[in-house]
């Protein structure tokens, strides 16, 4: 017999015996005389159970007289957790009595009313070990199954802004994700399904409920598409993700509230945008659509391959460049560098500015109608009230071919003045070197410097092959490309301004009203407005 205490009571005919576990490390003799006195012994011989507890021989100890009204039957205990799943058997061992049976116990239980999960081997081990004194777990219930909600998994960033760590010590607060760009095709979120629940029964036979699972409709909004299956959400247009009343939008127009600045960061979006503020100094906006401004354009950065419309004017402080491949329209430009894919459209003044239009430059659109210094390109026409002014600001019009050709040929014609000068270097150093070898003054340092200089002047001149033949290939380009250019002024002309057409100058030496400049035999020259 085994108990989880260190001592136990032998009932023999000749008496009642206490037997002490002779392995204990410590037994506490208070603990034995309660135990007895629970047995109801009341007449115990107190010195033999203090040798039993101190000397713990092997044989047990007799402590008491035999006497029939002293047995007792075996005490059987069940406890049951909180939550039904788990049911505790513990025996206390007879006194003069048969051990008790598995029928017993299970007879037991079936009183507490514990009938599932019940787990005959551990009390047949019970009995059959006689084990006494320790809870033993003789039921399990089985425990219900929560359902698990359906979920959504975004394929597609859409976290709050926050800046990006450019080193230890800064963080980049203009590149701050804020437009999540998606394409058509591309997939915004996957649902995972809810996964049922499942229901348990308790030790006593009772259904336990679980929590049951929720599904979730998939969140489809404007511009999406739902799969076959039901479990995955793509877009189906170029544009922005936007959360809308919990549902997943795609907008193919990119709104700014406000100004871009701090607040935003830079845009870069696939669609048009809108920018109901300003753009502030510092700041980029990219667009695979038309940028439309509310207010005005700073020294920022403005591409896109739409149209650019500008309400108030851009303000470029010499640090604005604005890339696009449709029309400008704007108030005014000043101190801007500006490229246009087609027509630049200004109402009041273009002034100390760089711009260029594959088109026209139209400034007959508003109350002023002034281009005041910096260099005007266009590829067919310039149109305004006034040109120059009276202080004779220099202003540089060129018209009849489109600027990124001619742009692009005077970037070829500079790399090849670099060239031929950086040849020149290695030529003249080269003779020089000869002409020590001519004397047999020329050291291994120097030969080997020689042959360096001789590989440099072949390769320049590989480069320069290529160059002359790129140069070739833009002036075909030019010819293709020149039309009959004319720059129109409605009121007044002043000196300062030079105007171009087909590569042919004219300077303006004295004031002149009401007059276009046209391309004719070979020349530029003043005619009547037209």
């Amino acid at each position: 017999m085994r108990s989880e205490r260190p001592f136990r009571l032998v009932v023999k005919p000749e008496g009642i015996f206490l037997a002490v576990d002779t392995t204990a490390k410590e037994v506490v003799l208070a603990e034995v005389l309660a135990y007895i006195r629970s047995r109801e012994i009341q007449e115990y011989n107190t010195d033999a159970v203090l040798r039993a507890v101190n000397e713990k021989p092997q044989a047990p100890v007799r402590i008491a007289d035999r006497h029939q009204d002293l047995d007792r039957p075996a005490m059987i205990e069940l406890r049951c957790s909180e939550d039904g799943l788990k049911a505790e058997l513990r025996i206390t061992e007879p006194l003069g009595k048969a051990w008790p049976t598995v029928e017993t116990c299970m007879t037991e239980m079936g009183r507490r009313g514990v009938s599932f999960g019940v787990d005959q081997g551990t009390l047949q081990r019970m009995v059959d070990a006689k084990i006494a004194g320790e809870w033993k777990v003789v039921a399990r219930g089985v425990p219900p199954v929560d359902g698990k909600d359906a979920e959504f998994l975004f394929k597609v960033d859409l976290d709050p802004v926050r800046p990006k760590a450019i080193d230890d010590s800064h963080v980049d607060m203009k590149n701050l994700g804020t437009v999540v760009n998606v394409v058509q095709g591309q997939e915004l979120l996957e649902k995972k399904p809810a996964i049922p629940s499942q229901e348990g029964t308790s030790v006593f036979g009772k259904t336990l409920k679980p929590r049951l699972a929720k599904d979730k409709n998939m969140p489809a909004g404007t511009n999406t598409t739902i799969s076959d299956d039901g479990l995955h959400l793509f877009s189906s247009i170029d544009g922005c993700v936007k959360i809308k009343e919990n549902k997943v939008c795609v907008l193919p127009v990119f709104e700014v509230s406000g100004d871009v600045d701090y607040s935003t960061g830079n845009i870069q979006f696939v669609g048009d945008v809108v920018v109901k503020g300003t753009i502030r100094d510092g700041f980029e906006v990219a667009a695979g659509g038309g940028v439309a401004v509310g207010g005005v354009v700073e020294g920022a950065l403005v591409n896109c391959d739409g149209d650019l419309s500008v309400r108030g004017g851009i303000r470029g402080m010499g640090k604005a460049r604005v890339q696009v491949k449709g029309t400008v329209t704007a108030v005014y430009v000043d101190q801007a560098w500006v490229r246009c894919g087609r027509d630049l459209v200004v109402a009041d003044v273009i002034m100390h500015s760089d711009v260029g239009a594959r088109g026209t430059i139209n400034a007959i659109t508003g109350k002023k109608g002034i281009i005041v210094g910096g260099r005007i390109q266009a590829g067919s026409e310039v149109r305004c009230e006034v040109l120059g002014n009276e202080m004779g600001t220099r202003t540089e019009v060129v018209v009849g071919l489109p600027p990124e050709l001619l742009e692009e040929r005077n970037q070829l014609l500079q790399s090849q003045k670099e060239m031929d000068v950086k040849l020149s270097e290695i030529l003249s150093n080269i003779g020089y070197l000869k002409k020590l070898e001519g004397l047999g003054r020329l050291d291994d340092q120097k030969r080997e410097v020689l042959l360096k200089l001789t590989r440099a002047q072949f390769q320049l001149q590989a480069q320069l092959g290529v160059l002359k033949d790129k140069l070739a290939v833009s002036d075909l380009d030019m010819d293709r490309n020149r039309t009959d250019g004319r720059v129109s002024v409605h009121k007044s002309v002043y000196p300062g301004v030079s105007v171009t057409i087909r590569g042919v100058t004219y300077l303006v030496r004295d004031k002149m009203d009401f007059i276009s400049f046209l391309y004719i035999d070979g020349e530029v020259k003043p005619r009547p407005f037209q």
